[in-house]
């Protein structure tokens, strides 16, 4: 793939395939990256508007912008188009606007499968405590949220075994643990003390991106608690198993 590498003052990034043109992030290879000569170089050589020859594995993950997290080898062929900058630049203005100190980091589900890499989107946290300043006083926001067995929770992918999964935040939290229920237990009441099921405990992973990995179940609802310096986030989604 020939594409155009963007990059804002603040280190933000992203890729422009110059064929197809879309936009999409890619994971860079620590000691994969070449200059124009074939000599190597570091991911940090590459500036706004060089062009590259990138090549993978070819699965990409289907969100916007794309994901492509199987590149191998990146080759530096011209540095600093210029026209390449004038024409795609207005992707960083799009992907990389300044974040209101208020919002929540945002959570992507991705997994591949047999047909391609996929990327969920959970559009917003079930619950969370978030302390934020603005204009130089300190702001906390909590949600008073149900419980996880009485929500609706954002459906991943149908499973019939099981399958490893990546969880993506535009922000990386300090800790995360995720939580496990049987799905036959939405819309679950109290029990007589008031009390509902205790999730299970789920193992997670850090993979070569740094991204949290774990190994999703047919027939689960998963409960992702992030922790950050400004507070704590949790999000719901679930994979129901496929009866075909």
């Amino acid at each position: 793939m020939q594409a155009v590498y963007l990059e804002k003052e603040d280190g933000y990034s992203i890729f422009v395939n110059l064929e197809a043109e879309y936009p999409f992030h890619g994971t860079v290879p620590e000691d994969a990256v070449y200059d124009e000569s074939g000599k190597k170089i570091t991911p940090d050589d590459l500036n706004n508007g060089d062009v590259v020859e990138i090549y993978g594995n070819g699965m990409i993950a289907e969100s916007y912008p794309a994901q492509y997290h199987g590149i191998t080898e990146i080759r530096r062929t011209e540095q600093a188009n210029q026209e390449y900058i004038r024409q795609y630049g207005h992707y960083l203005d799009e992907f990389f606007i300044e974040k209101d100190p208020s919002e929540r980091p945002y959570l992507n589900v991705c997994y591949t499968d047999e047909l391609a890499a996929a990327s969920v989107i959970i559009p917003e946290p079930l619950s969370y405590t978030w302390t934020y300043e603005e204009n130089g006083e300190s702001n906390t926001i909590t949600t008073d949220a149900p419980h996880i067995l009485q929500t609706s929770p954002v459906e991943v992918k149908k499973l019939s075994e099981p399958m490893q999964m990546e969880l993506q935040f535009d922000v990386m939290p300090e800790r995360i643990q995720i939580f496990s229920w049987d799905d036959a237990l939405l819309g679950q009441e109290q029990d007589e003390a008031g009390q509902m099921p205790e999730g299970a405990a789920i193992d997670v992973k850090t993979n070569d991106n740094g991204n949290p990995t774990f190994t999703a179940q047919p027939g689960r609802v998963y409960l992702a608690c992030g922790e950050w310096e400004n507070g704590t986030v949790e999000y719901a989604f679930r994979t129901p198993a496929d009866q075909e």
